[in-house]
């Protein structure tokens, strides 16, 4: 669907209708534009792990949507699906809200990486939690 600018106010009602795991999980879209994407994370009962911390299938999720936000934003291909995502913790998670920013790697013919990095939103932007590669394939 290309012709109408994917901007947050389509791509936060767009990730509500076809990932609405996004919202049971307090994952919401922050910010986008053609530099980079920010998803956010609040509190939420259905994030932590046994000790507090933020689950790792949790920060997964936030990489995938931060990808994918920044897909629909330079490719305007909402039919993209994750090809493969890669994921590196460094450290627990224990405070909230996290935030994590997607940067286009590459953009090909027929794939999409990005670099996604998440860190809690009150501490500095180097005290990573965890970083992610993302790949996407393109439809056609």
């Amino acid at each position: 669907m290309h012709g109408t600018e994917w901007n947050l106010d389509r791509i936060r009602p767009h990730i509500a209708a076809h990932l609405p795991l996004a919202a049971l999980l307090g994952i919401e879209v922050a910010a986008a534009d053609a530099r980079h994407s920010l998803v956010r994370l609040a509190a939420s009962p259905h994030i932590t792990r046994p000790g507090g911390s933020v689950a790792g299938p949790i920060m997964f999720a936030m990489a995938d949507v931060a990808a994918y936000v920044l897909l629909l934003v330079v490719r305007e291909e909402a039919e993209a699906a994750t090809a493969n995502l890669l994921i590196n913790f460094f450290r627990p998670a224990l405070e909230l809200p996290l935030l994590a920013e997607a940067v286009l790697l590459r953009s090909g013919r027929r794939l999409m990486t990005f670099d996604v990095r998440i860190w809690p939103q009150d501490a500095a932007r180097d005290r990573l939690v965890a970083q992610a590669t993302a790949t996407f394939a393109l439809p056609g």
